[in-house]
This record gives C-alpha cells, sequence and structure tokens, in this order.
C-alpha cells in the first residue's frame, strides 16, 4: 500500500471482499487503474501459491492485474519488483489433500486370535528358558 501511496495513487484494501485481488491503486493522474495481489514469504526466496479465483481474475483482467511479492517477511520485509500481467507466466496447478480414507476391510473385519495348537517357546505350553534362568 505504501509503494502504490508513494506512486500519487489512491489505495484501497479490499482484500476481505475476496475478489481476486487484494488492493486497488488508481492513479488519478493517469487513470491507470491496478488490481494487486499481495503475497508474502517469510524467507527472502520461496514459492507463492494463487487461489483458483485469484487465477481467473489474473487471466480475465491482464491488462490491470499486478502481482506483489514481499519476501523476507519475518525479519525485513522487502517488496520485490511488481508483476505486471502474471497470467503471463507458465502456471503449474498445486493440489492439496482434501480427504483421506481408510481401508474398510481394516475396520469391518477385525484381527482374530487363534489357537490352533501351536505353542510359544519350548513347545510345551511353558515359556522358553534362557541360559541362566
Amino acid at each position: 500500500m505504501e509503494h502504490e501511496a508513494a506512486r500519487g495513487c489512491q489505495v484501497c484494501d479490499i482484500h476481505e471482499r475476496n475478489l481476486g485481488y487484494d488492493v486497488t491503486s488508481l492513479d488519478p493522474a493517469s487513470g491507470e487503474l491496478r488490481l494487486i495481489e499481495v503475497k508474502g514469504l517469510a524467507a527472502a526466496t520461496g514459492s507463492i501459491l494463487l487461489t483458483p479465483n485469484e487465477r481467473r481474475v489474473a487471466e480475465d483482467r491482464r491488462d490491470w492485474y499486478w502481482l506483489h511479492v514481499v519476501t523476507g517477511g519475518a525479519s525485513a520485509p522487502a517488496l520485490q519488483e511488481p508483476v505486471r500481467d502474471p497470467a503471463r507466466f507458465p502456471w503449474r496447478e498445486a493440489t492439496k489433500v482434501q480427504h483421506y480414507w481408510p481401508e474398510a476391510n481394516a475396520m469391518t473385519k477385525p484381527m482374530s486370535l487363534r489357537e490352533d495348537g501351536a505353542k510359544y517357546g519350548g513347545g510345551d505350553g511353558a515359556p522358553e528358558k534362557r541360559d541362566g534362568e
């Protein structure tokens, strides 16, 4: 927000509206509108993830959509060079686990104990003796 205000723009934080971007920035002199998605990284490098909604808006509003990445958020936040039209770069799909399922047989056929005459140890039903016992 400070970066855009320093450019002389009127800036609004709208991240709570879930519109696919976090900030609007309007340059009153030129009329340029920017729809800005802000992503932060705790470290100096790393990967960012965009939601399906953010990607859709980035693709639909390519002339206005900007991506601002702030790195070093854990110690010394630094805005990297803002990226206009991030949809022009290749995107890879990130999948996340939504559900886990156990094997149904593990729950419907419980373990059973058998006594088929097999003896443990010495074969006479008594525990096997070790040296010195």
